[in-house]
């Protein structure tokens, strides 16, 4: 198992291109330390927390390709189960799910959340599990007309997560009553947002343990 940080508490990040620090305004290339949500994160805990990043640009809640590839989160999940030891987990997903397979409904993106929390609580029953609904995508991104379902699905995170967290007994937060995506292309936070995030998120695990 990984976990050579001692009695630090570990944070596993485990989300998407929102995770990986994807820069809109730079067409994708990655966010440097001091902007990315999960390290802006770490420096606000401080040396007692050591934080683990798994983004993956593409990822999704549902496993939507073939055979055993990083972008099925379900999936995937058991890879980080198997190899890592952490304290908490973060999963921040869902909105790949909307574009993956326009048919798939945030009821059953939140049902997957739902298969990923009970096979944490099954291999790590003392982790803490934080739930992130993602914020909508932003109606104003000049391609928003060819996505007006999944802008209209995207609305309904909120809710789907927050039950599911409830049900499950985990921690939940809504992304879209701290920060907003991007006007550029609809999905992904500019720089001022995910360091907002990041000190948000710090605040509320303070606050949680």
């Amino acid at each position: 198992m990984l976990n050579k940080d001692g009695d630090k508490k570990v944070i596993l990040c485990f989300g998407s291109s929102t995770t990986w620090g994807y820069d809109p305004a730079a067409g994708g290339i990655r966010f440097p330390e001091d902007v990315r949500w999960p390290t802006v994160m770490a420096f606000e805990l401080g040396s007692d927390f050591a934080v683990i990043e798994e983004g993956f640009s593409g990822r999704s809640v549902l496993d939507h390709i073939p055979y055993n590839h990083p972008a099925n989160g379900y999936q995937y999940l058991d890879k980080l189960l198997e190899t890592m030891e952490f304290d908490f987990i973060i999963i921040w997903l869902g909105i790949n799910d909307l574009f993956a397979n326009r048919e798939t409904s945030v009821k059953h993106i939140a049902e997957g959340i739902e298969k990923m929390i009970h096979k944490i609580k099954f291999s790590k029953p003392k982790a803490h599990i934080i739930i992130v609904a993602p914020p909508q995508i932003n109606e104003d991104f000049d391609e928003a007309y060819l996505c007006q379902s999944e802008i209209e699905k995207s609305k309904k995170f909120s809710s789907e997560y927050k039950h599911i967290a409830s049900a499950n007994s985990c921690f939940f937060l809504d992304a879209g009553k701290i920060v907003s995506n991007s006007n550029i292309d609809g999905i992904h936070l500019e720089k001022e947002q995910s360091i907002k995030f990041g000190r948000h998120i710090a605040g509320f695990i303070k606050m949680s343990i």
